[in-house]
């Protein structure tokens, strides 16, 4: 295991940026007591991998590119911002639009136990994503054995701690996200958009997920330029 310090030492950024990969989801960690540690093999993968820079897109203009990019309208932006983000996916590659959207939501690693995880997934106001979503969208990767993901407002995810007991203490079997926008229409759907179910696989430090995450925003990205 690595402390945050001897992770940003390996990969070469700052401590800020190893926290930041940890609080968006980018790169797995647990807390021992009171220290954050990660895996060596989940440093080491994300060593391996192409880092983009770019600019970094609100919460409100990161889900509209992902809606837009999964062919839905994103009614909370106007004209001009839409046809900015469309300019934008014009020009842009897989790589760089994980990059842009990279603080859409924030992340937690809960536990609950495991005759519960049906109950969570199937819970109101939850909706999954990323491997747990992955065959629904088409995406090339196995999920078994793998944590559930999935997206739900704080609200929601307070319920979820009182009602079936979801904790952040003890090795994590559930990935929750929490969008940094209110407003998206979340409602009638048991999962995330296409876009974002590939973005959320793309983040993953494991190289064959995050592949198959990149592949699907590519072709996604291919089908939106015409």
């Amino acid at each position: 295991m690595l402390t945050v310090d001897q992770a940003a030492t390996r990969l070469g950024v700052s401590t800020q940026e190893v926290r930041r990969l940890v609080r968006t989801g980018t790169l797995p960690a647990e807390r021992v007591g009171r220290t954050l540690v990660l895996t060596e093999d989940a440093v080491d993968e994300r060593a391996r991998l192409t880092v983009t820079p770019g600019r970094v897109l609100s919460a409100p203009v990161a889900w509209a590119t992902l809606w837009e990019l999964s062919g839905e309208g994103a009614p909370w932006v106007d004209r001009a911002a839409s046809s900015r983000l469309r300019g934008r996916l014009q020009t842009s590659d897989a790589e760089q639009v994980v990059a842009a959207v990279r603080e859409r939501a924030d992340r937690c690693d809960m536990r609950v136990l495991p005759a519960y995880r049906d109950r969570v997934l199937a819970a109101e106001g939850v909706l999954a994503s990323g491997i747990t979503a992955a065959d629904a969208v088409g995406a090339d990767v196995v999920a078994a054995g793998a944590r559930a993901e999935l997206y739900c407002t704080a609200q929601t995810l307070g319920a979820l701690r009182r009602e079936l007991g979801l904790s952040d203490r003890g090795e994590p079997n559930l990935l929750v996200r929490v969008p940094r926008f209110s407003d998206l229409p979340l409602i009638g759907r048991d999962r995330m958009p296409a876009a974002v179910v590939a973005v959320d696989l793309a983040e993953s430090a494991d190289v064959r997920t995050r592949r198959a995450g990149l592949d699907l925003l590519t072709t996604a990205l291919a089908g939106f330029r015409g």
